[in-house]
């Protein structure tokens, strides 16, 4: 074959290898995405997994508020016997688990105090009689028209004084109890258990020695949890709480009775009152425990903490997911955050689908607020 002739068949044949690999290889990608607006930031599909994101409504956001907590005897279903006068212990006629009724004889106890207020009693009653004589006397006279009325006045004025002094001896030897001259009987004021005994016989005691013995339900207890002053305004009666007891093998369950008024001074927090929903009978008044109480925050938009991100060291924003993988950086006003939520007073709305965890994706030059 000519020398030109195979010049020209071998470039023929590399014209048409060019053409066919032109043809196969597939057609470059286009970007056709919408630009963004300010403060709007897109993010990989991929990248979303990492994220969470919460639609806003107008419900307070529901969290639990733990608090430590004791365990205690219901107030209305325990009673408290102390010593009316000072005295000595003479016999303790109960023991802790005797079961007794109202009246019975919990001690006895020797007192010179009690027999002065028996025998202030005594001489009440005589001067009581005495007078009643008298007015009689001269009311039946002023009747016979021998009587003074200066007179009937005078014995009616002492009658009234009489009884008065009789009723003021009563109630301080009714106060006393049962028993005569120097003794006095501490009685149990209602049916149930004796729950504790802090008296043994020949000890002294009066009215300032605190409680001798405890009579009441030993299984009316309840929990008292305290909890800090800037959450017991979303706590509402009847709100359900779960109780851990380090003794216990399982959590107990119970609803809110009320919610205290009073704060203590030092601590700042308050007490909050919790009915059990089943008794247990390995339950003690005094053990200690942990009370998990679901509240609800104020109404309004609520969002977690985590939400938020500070700009520049002094701009508060979260981040609102405008379609899939685009999200809105907005600056948001905040009241005072409680229990990981914070209330948000502008900047977002209901409906708005917030980025509760993962913001620091979208804007690495921001801070997380906590």
């Amino acid at each position: 074959m000519p020398r030109f002739a195979h010049f020209v068949v071998v470039t023929c044949l590399l014209a048409l290898a060019a053409c066919s690999d032109k043809q196969e290889a597939p057609p470059a990608p286009t970007e056709n995405a919408a630009p963004l607006a300010p403060g709007q930031v897109r993010v990989k599909p991929a990248s979303l997994k990492y994220m969470e994101i919460q639609e806003m409504g107008t419900q307070g956001a529901v969290h639990v508020v733990w608090a430590p907590a004791r365990v205690a005897f219901r107030e209305e279903q325990v009673a408290e016997v102390v010593a009316p006068a000072s005295g000595r212990i003479l016999q303790v006629q109960a023991q802790v688990g005797d079961v007794v009724k109202a009246g019975t004889p919990l001690a006895t106890l020797s007192s010179p105090d009690a027999s002065r207020v028996r025998a202030d009693y005594a001489n009440a009653q005589v001067e009581l009689r005495v007078a009643q004589a008298e007015a009689k006397r001269q009311r039946l006279m002023m009747e016979k028209g021998i009587g003074i009325e200066a007179e009937l006045v005078v014995a009616e004025a002492k009658l009234q004084e009489a009884q008065h002094n009789a009723d003021v001896a009563s109630r301080a030897a009714s106060f006393l109890g049962g028993g005569g001259s120097d003794t006095l009987l501490l009685r149990a004021p209602r049916a149930g258990v004796v729950i504790n005994r802090n008296t043994t016989p020949g000890a002294s005691v009066g009215p300032d020695s605190g409680s001798l013995f405890t009579v009441g339900d030993p299984t009316a207890l309840w929990i008292n949890a305290d909890v800090f002053e800037s959450d017991l305004s979303t706590i509402a009666q009847g709100a359900p709480v779960q109780i851990v007891v380090a003794s216990l093998d399982r959590p107990l369950t119970g609803k809110v009775l009320r919610v205290g008024s009073a704060l203590n001074a030092q601590t700042r927090r308050g007490q909050v009152f919790i009915t059990l929903d089943d008794s247990n009978p390995n339950l003690r008044a005094g053990m200690l425990a942990r009370a998990g109480i679901q509240s609800r925050a104020a109404e309004g938009l609520s969002v977690p903490v985590t939400s938020v991100l500070i700009k520049d060291g002094q701009r508060s924003i979260v981040f609102v997911q405008v379609s899939d993988n685009v999200f809105e950086a907005r600056t948001v006003s905040l009241g005072q955050p409680s229990n990981g939520y914070i209330p948000v007073l502008s900047g977002i709305e209901p409906g708005d689908k917030v980025v509760t965890k993962g913001g620091l994706l979208l804007d690495g030059a921001a801070n997380q607020l906590l």
